[in-house]
């Protein structure tokens, strides 16, 4: 972040740039996982053939169930496994936005004027659960990054029933909104710019799915 500071003199840009640098070095990762993801959801009518089928014998049925993914060269794990590998790096990127001293008082632009506090542009004159008083941006935006990142990845999504499927389309997105609506604007600007890089990913991912099947 200092390197991309020295060339640009923004700390919000640089926190763009060093965001687009995390995601290229994930870039094949995050790819095969949401190839991965597809393929599971094109298969989702032939695993529910197999689950009714076999819905008394459990170990049939996932012997069914992996000689199907195997036939199809699909990693059950591969969807999930390479998330899990950028969580260190996130977990780091954490503790760099929301402590480190180069971002107090730091301008990016208009009404975000402090990188290392909240992006708060008006006080309402009532109070929001879990939220507060103040009206912030950036974490309003990446909320809104996260419902559209779903809804692009509806493999995924449409893969999901019940329980499942709520945790993921209502229930994470709010509480991501709750954790990060008072921390730094530095932080949330990392994860709006993340959300929309992801889901340019993923649209590449499908368009890339597609021309392989034609």
């Amino acid at each position: 972040m200092k390197l991309f500071y020295r060339f640009t003199h923004n700390y919000g840009l640089a926190i763009i740039l060093l965001t687009l640098l995390v995601k290229l070095l994930f870039f094949p990762l995050t790819h095969k996982s949401y190839i991965s993801m597809a393929k599971m959801q094109k298969l989702q009518p032939e695993i529910k053939k197999i689950q009714k089928k076999y819905k008394d014998k459990p170990q049939e049925m996932n012997k069914k169930v992996m000689e199907l993914y195997s036939q199809h060269k699909v990693n059950p794990a591969g969807g999930c496994l390479p998330m899990l590998l950028q969580l260190p790096v996130l977990w780091a990127l954490y503790k760099v936005f929301y402590a480190s001293i180069e971002l107090k008082g730091a301008y990016f632009f208009g009404w975000i004027k402090d990188l290392s506090m909240p992006d708060t542009i008006f006080h309402l004159p009532f109070s929001i659960p879990f939220l507060g008083t103040a009206v912030n941006v950036l974490p309003l935006l990446m909320l809104v990054t996260m419902i559209w990142q779903q809804k692009v990845n509806s493999s995924q999504s449409n893969a999901m029933q019940g329980a499942n499927k709520v945790m993921m389309t209502v229930f994470m997105p709010a509480f991501m909104l709750i954790i990060f609506y008072n921390l730094a604007s530095g932080l949330n600007l990392y994860f709006v710019v993340s959300n929309l890089i992801t889901i340019f990913q993923q649209k590449y991912a499908n368009k890339h799915l597609k021309a392989s099947e034609v």
